[in-house]
């Protein structure tokens, strides 16, 4: 038996995660509009590939009560290191998100998935590239652990286990009861609403990348990406499409630059034409820091919400957070609540609450970038609250 295979024999408990979960209801969301230990999400998900197309507005049920939804940024379990060799993050017996469970509890939680999947994890990696992540269906079935419902696949790591990780990673998330947003294709289309059903509410997701580490190599699934200023012209129609036959658009998006403290004026220009378009909420990663989040219109922008699961301690790059958003029963934002955490070093790499010192830090980052963009919080206790956003309802 090689290491790498004796350091990710898992229990049986994990191993039983590989089929889907339990399928009882979702509990009612508490009224709070700001609260720590919201009910717990259901992992029985529906998911759904088909692209939306245009047809007539329908007209939608009422909603039976409030959503809270919960979104982190990069995910990984692992990378390889100069001497080929695998390091992985968490150790078999570890639980990585276990310190931060309560503050990720929602309806639907979502994250960035940055580590491809493979069915059988080589022990050398397939690219050149410095950074190379990667991770087996075992390492991935923590993600089931921390109730993870939904993981973006649309980033620049996509390929880093060549086509053949592009093609496992959706497969193996859906073996664990996990939907796979923005997964390479080798069929069109490209770009697609993806559907995910809770408690009587229809979210509608958008999931691209505008950075990418490899060109789109003939004959491999196609990425979907898209440069920011295409956004509009691109997703627009799917978008018009969409909204008429969902309760709520979320765009999740990596983009950005490595470690800028500031999005870039093209990233606020497509972001704030989205929510014009009708998209609810935008949520982007890549920078591996925090950065600001803005108020428009009747919806928010988180620019970057950095590092989650990652193996970059240092200063800045391991401060983070989960960011809540509470719609209300007429599908307005009622409220935005920006959890704080930091990366903890040991036993393992893992998120936990940020309190004390630490979350003076992660708090003062995330207030001064967001006042660069025109947002001011509302301190409650160790998080930051937005509320008093417009109630202009979507037509339908």
């Amino acid at each position: 038996m090689s290491k790498l295979a004796r350091c990710w024999l898992l229990p049986a408990l994990l191993l039983a995660c590989s089929g889907a979960g339990p399928s009882s209801p979702a509990p009612t969301t508490p009224p709070a509009p700001a609260a720590t230990s919201p009910a717990p999400v259901p992992t029985q998900p529906v998911p759904s590939d088909i692209p939306v197309t245009a047809a007539p507005t329908p007209a939608l049920p009422t909603a039976r009560g409030p959503i809270e939804l919960t979104f982190v940024g990069d995910v990984i379990f692992g990378r390889y290191r100069g001497d080929n060799t695998f390091d992985a993050i968490p150790g078999p017996n570890d639980h990585p998100f276990a310190d931060i469970l309560e503050l990720m509890r929602s309806d639907l939680l979502v994250g960035n998935l940055e580590t491809p999947l493979a069915r059988d994890l080589p022990f050398k990696s397939p690219i050149g590239a410095r950074f190379r992540f990667g991770a087996s269906k075992q390492m991935a079935a923590h993600l089931v652990d921390g109730g993870f419902a939904a993981m973006s696949l649309a980033n620049n790591h996509a390929f880093d286990l060549r086509a053949a990780g592009m093609l496992d990673s959706p497969e193996i998330l859906r073996e664990l009861g996990i939907i796979p947003l923005g997964a390479s294709r080798p069929e069109p289309p490209t770009f697609r609403v993806e559907t995910i059903e809770r408690i009587g509410w229809k979210l509608g997701f958008l999931a691209v990348t505008a950075r990418r580490n490899a060109p789109q190599f003939e004959g491999t699934p196609e990425l979907p990406f898209l440069a920011p200023g295409d956004f509009v012209a691109t997703l627009g129609p799917l978008i018009d499409a969409a909204r008429a036959e969902h309760d709520l658009l979320i765009v999740f998006v990596h983009w950005g630059d490595e470690y800028a403290d500031d999005p870039g004026a093209h990233q606020r220009k497509a972001a704030k034409a989205l929510i014009d378009r009708g998209v609810d909420l935008v949520v982007g990663h890549h920078p591996h820091v925090l950065q600001g989040i803005e108020r428009h219109g009747r919806g928010a922008i988180a620019y970057s919400m950095g590092n989650f699961l990652f193996e970059n301690t240092n200063a800045v790059p391991r401060l983070t957070g989960v960011l809540r958003a509470r719609f209300d029963a007429r599908r307005c934002l009622e409220a935005l609540t920006f959890h704080p955490a930091y990366i903890k070093r040991d036993p393992s790499k893992h998120p936990a609450p940020a309190t004390g010192g630490v979350g003076k830090q992660v708090r003062a980052r995330m207030t001064s970038l967001s006042e660069r963009l025109g947002t001011s919080f509302e301190l409650r206790g160790e998080d930051l609250v937005l509320s008093g956003f417009a109630c202009d309802p979507p037509a339908g």
